[in-house]
């Protein structure tokens, strides 16, 4: 698959994860109001830049016919990760050091026309600093009464796995990677799902996947919890999905997918990227995806009929490439996605998300990818962004009326949502490429979020370094 202009620039830093994700949407307080792979790929600049970490599907291809045994194709390696994070909104700051460790066991297939085999991984961390009000950048306790705790460790991966041919089915707690359920990996440990998905590669260019899941084990717990949605805050039973993924040439790739969460919504995704020349000259790529949302069953979100899109172009010549980028959200209600994942592929979802009703928002940004300058391992991303045009007026309306709870999302210091805001991020990164330290990672993430008087988001700087060492045992 030819990946797009944010991803090239990205050479190096992921091996295979291609999915992006903003931070938690943390909105700033206004008082009375309550607080509130190749597969599917994104040229989101924050992709793959906080984890180095266990491999996510998909998997590199792999037939059955060529099975070594449980045994012999076994697998076992350790990451520790040095995770610091600093986060000040509006006056409110936060914020943590943890030493993290994930221990992963993945077995080979026995052998035979349909191979069998286990997953298993735990996770343990280390605080070193971090007091009330860090929430999940530390641990988060299940009544949120857990941040003096100064280590926790716990089963984070575990699930049976079978194969034929070239399909694989899991299931158990494991991490998928797909348009609505996705890790979002940007803390000490990653969050996991505990449901059965599928992976299917019998024909080759195409990627098929399928899944249902039914909860959580989100970042800085220990214990599942069901699903929920982020922005909503709408618990729910069950996500199914299914989709695919055609790389129809070496240059360009279409992907089409599929979910429904129980009584909430029905969501459908939509890609294309397509790429033309070469970086050593002039490589031009366009990219284009759309997300359509549509309440179902109970409706316990409420009304839903949304669109979302972006496109994007971008250019790179050797190190250096310029992407622009526009958003639109099409729809009265917010752009949601479920909680604890990166289920929002939209090209500007990056400090924040720009996913209030109505909003648009354009991004430009510049790529230095040190490999195609002498540089290996040394890649680093500036971009700006400004968002404009949300008008909640509708949805206040309408849950100020029904007394939701979640009406606030709609409210700013007693007026609908409106006004521009606008945001700045620096995200250096550099992989060792020999030596003892091998594979080693370091990435420093610097973002500046400026929001406006009746806008959600609020006002914040996030400054993170994340250092994560992978040590294969055998």
């Amino acid at each position: 698959m030819t990946l797009t202009f944010g991803l090239q620039a990205l050479a190096g830093i992921t091996a295979g994860i291609t999915v992006a994700f903003a931070d938690e949407p943390v909105r700033a307080p206004s008082p009375p109001l309550p607080q509130i792979a190749q597969e599917a790929t994104t040229p989101n600049a924050l992709v793959g830049t906080e984890s180095a970490l266990t491999q996510k599907p998909p998997t590199p291809r792999s037939s059955q016919a060529s099975s070594a045994g449980f045994v012999a194709d076994s697998r076992f390696g350790l990451e520790w990760r040095n995770y610091t994070d600093y986060y000040h909104l509006s006056g409110i700051s936060r914020h943590a050091w943890v030493e993290s460790l994930q221990a992963k066991f993945e077995s080979g297939f026995t052998r035979g026309p349909i191979g069998f085999g286990i997953d298993a991984a735990l996770f343990g961390a280390l605080k070193l600093d971090g007091g009330r009000g860090a929430h999940n950048m530390v641990y988060n306790g299940r009544h949120s009464d857990g941040e003096r705790r100064l280590a926790w460790a716990y089963p984070g991966l575990y699930s049976l796995k079978a194969r034929i041919s070239d399909s694989v089915l899991k299931y158990g707690l494991q991490q998928v990677s797909n348009p609505f359920l996705d890790p979002h990996d940007n803390r000490a440990l990653p969050p996991t799902f505990l449901g059965a998905s599928l992976l299917s590669r019998e024909v080759n260019g195409l990627a098929l996947q399928a899944g249902s899941f039914t909860k959580a084990d989100p970042r800085g717990q220990t214990n599942l919890v069901d699903l929920r949605t982020t922005y909503g805050r709408v618990s729910f039973k069950r996500v199914s999905y299914a989709g695919a993924t055609w790389d129809y040439s070496p240059d360009g790739s279409v992907s089409l997918y599929a979910d429904q969460a129980d009584d909430l919504w029905r969501q459908y995704y939509a890609s294309l990227q397509h790429g033309f020349g070469n970086v050593r000259s002039l490589r031009l790529t366009g990219f284009a995806n759309l997300y359509s949302t549509h309440d179902t069953g109970a409706s316990r979100q409420g009304p839903i009929h949304n669109n979302a899109y972006s496109a994007s172009l971008s250019a790179q010549r050797g190190p250096h490439g310029l992407l622009v980028a526009y958003q639109k959200i099409l729809g009265d209600q917010f752009f949601d996605y479920i909680d604890e994942t990166a289920g929002v592929y939209l090209v500007n979802s990056m400090d924040v998300d720009y996913n209030a009703p109505h909003e648009q928002s354009l991004q430009l940004r510049y790529t230095f990818d040190g490999k195609q300058a002498g540089l290996p391992g040394l890649t680093a991303i500036v971009w700006a962004q400004q968002g404009w045009g949300a008008d909640t007026s509708v949805g206040a309306q309408r849950y100020a009326q029904d007394g939701a709870s979640y009406d606030a999302l709609y409210q700013r210091n007693g007026q609908p949502l409106h006004g521009r805001h606008h945001e700045f991020g620096f995200i250096p990164t550099y992989v060792v490429q020999s030596g003892p330290l091998r594979n080693a990672k370091f990435t420093l993430i610097a973002q500046w979020h400026v929001g406006s008087a009746f806008y959600s988001d609020g006002t914040n700087q996030v400054y993170r370094l994340l250092v994560t060492l992978p040590t294969r045992i055998f």
